[in-house]
């Protein structure tokens, strides 16, 4: 895989130092020449989800001129809107340029591009490296699956998981599972996450985690046992173990996987009686 062109880099660093007017008019101006290039873009992402990422960048593009004129809106939430943007424009710029740069190369925040071991297209995931990672000190790695209507890089911007990450050293991958629901269908792309981290860095095999969110937290119950021998825990987040997913988990999963389960007590969407 080639190296990111210079040129991309430096728009990319541009970007995120912008104003948000700025912000807001560049990702407009990339998400018009993405257009253009839709139908080049499809032979290597995919038609399904080929819009979703012209999609991003004009829902992006609202969202930081809404950070400009909203005085509610606290600088954490400003900061999570410029990161999202911001690996948005890396997948749109990566995906129209056909230039790659490796998983490996990242540190901090980045957005990588992963070919589908199931039909050769190239699969987003967002990663968050921190930044004292060294390979001859294996680190935990963390593949986080987002919830519905949400993606892979809105996941990885709230500041407080990066900084999570930054200070228990953790590698966090987050696949987008091409927006399928339950990731059903896209269970190899979180799989391919995986095989890419676990490539790319030093991974302590004694630590790698499976975890979600909402709807990722009830799929890591279906997911966990596909490959069982590769997580040392399973989390899920504002989910739940359905019945129907149990005896899987019984018959595949070593006895010594744990199971952390973090449910909110005035969560109505997924109330607390179902974890529980």
């Amino acid at each position: 895989m080639r190296a990111l062109p210079a040129m991309i880099a430096a728009l990319i660093v541009a970007f995120v130092g912008a104003a948000p007017e700025n912000l807001a008019a560049t990702l407009r101006a990339v998400a018009a020449r993405y257009y253009q290039s839709a139908g080049q873009v499809a032979a290597v992402a995919g038609r399904d989800a080929t819009m979703d990422y012209y999609d991003r960048l004009l829902d992006d593009a609202e969202l930081v001129s809404q950070s400009s004129a909203d005085p509610r809106l606290t600088q954490r939430w400003r900061e999570s809107a410029t990161a999202a943007s911001q690996l948005d424009l890396s997948l749109a710029m990566q995906l129209m340029e056909r230039s790659y740069p490796p998983m490996a190369s990242i540190r901090g925040l980045g957005e990588s591009l992963v070919r589908s071991s199931k039909d050769g297209t190239m699969q987003p995931v967002s990663v968050y490296v921190p930044t004292q990672y060294s390979a001859p000190k294996p680190a935990a790695l963390i593949v986080f699956l987002h919830g519905n209507q949400e993606t892979e890089s809105q996941l990885l911007s709230a500041p407080y998981l990066r900084e999570l990450a930054e200070s228990t050293g953790t590698i966090v991958v987050a696949p987008y599972g091409r927006g399928a629901y339950d990731f059903r269908g896209a269970e190899s792309d979180v799989y391919d996450a995986f095989d890419a981290a676990s490539q790319a860095f030093a991974i302590d095999a004694r630590k790698r985690y499976l975890a979600g969110y909402s709807m990722g937290g009830f799929s890591v119950f279906s997911l966990a046992p596909i490959h069982p021998d590769d997580w040392s825990a399973i989390m899920s987040i504002a989910g739940s173990l359905l019945q129907s997913r149990a005896s899987q988990l019984l018959v595949r999963m070593p006895a010594n996987v744990r199971y952390y389960i973090l449910t909110g007590a005035l969560d109505r969407t997924v109330p607390t009686l179902w974890p529980t």
